[in-house]
């Protein structure tokens, strides 16, 4: 067999010189629309493995990426792209109406003004805005739990805000709260942070530390908010 990359001649299902994989097939649509597929839907690689994997093992799946060991593994920052493109799809299919009659009392408060210019620039910009709020919790768990360097807590952080984005579909689809404001976004990001990062012999300290990340996180994400608004009025 002639490999396609370096042509050596070999009968390995790796190319033995240059890595690459034997048989590897003709781009057509129907393949591309299998290899696209198959990162999806496998449960032994891909977005549902990185699914299946957080539900179970969280804190296995972040600690094999971040010591090298990736295979059947969706990069993070990919599975948090998925899931973020996710929620607006749903989000967009089953959009909710503000009761105009709720926010008569707030209208003219100089903190709605704010929250409202705020709300109205995230929802602009939400995918951007959401993705980046992992650089804070990143920075937050970083600050609590100090070990590995801040690009490691970016990548464990993109698998819990990743996750949690996908349970904020199902609790949007159930209460219609948004994103930034869901408890349950915060409840799975707790969790998370929780299960990957705690310490077997003190349960209930590890709890405890991050209950703080999660409040840390929220403080920063708020005052995102407040500073993006203040500065659109």
């Amino acid at each position: 067999m002639i490999c396609l990359s370096c042509n050596n001649d070999h009968n390995e299902k790796f190319c033995p010189d240059c890595g690459e994989k034997s048989g590897v097939k003709k781009i057509t649509f129907g393949s591309t629309i299998e290899d696209a597929l198959s990162g999806l839907i496998n449960m032994d690689r891909g977005f549902l493995f990185n699914l299946k994997s957080l539900v179970l093992v969280p804190k296995k799946i972040s600690f094999d990426y971040i010591m090298g060991k990736r295979k059947g593994i969706l990069n993070p920052l990919s599975f948090l792209i998925l899931s973020v493109s996710l929620y607006l799809l749903i989000t967009s299919l089953f959009k909710t109406e503000v009761n105009p009659e709720k926010l008569e009392s707030l209208i003219e408060t100089d903190a709605y003004k704010i929250g409202n210019a705020g709300g109205k620039f995230i929802r602009s910009y939400f995918k951007y805005f959401w993705i980046i709020s992992t650089f804070a919790l990143a920075l937050s768990t970083k600050i609590i739990y100090q070990k590995y360097n801040y690009l490691e807590h970016i990548a464990i952080n993109s698998f819990i805000i990743g996750m949690a984005t996908l349970v904020a579909i199902i609790s949007y689809l159930i209460f219609a709260f948004p994103i930034v404001f869901d408890p349950f976004t915060y409840l799975s990001i707790l969790i998370l942070t929780y299960r990957i990062f705690k310490d077997d012999k003190d349960n209930l300290g590890s709890l405890l530390i991050a209950f703080c990340v999660v409040i840390l996180f929220f403080i920063m994400i708020l005052t995102t908010i407040a500073s993006i608004g203040y500065l659109s009025l």
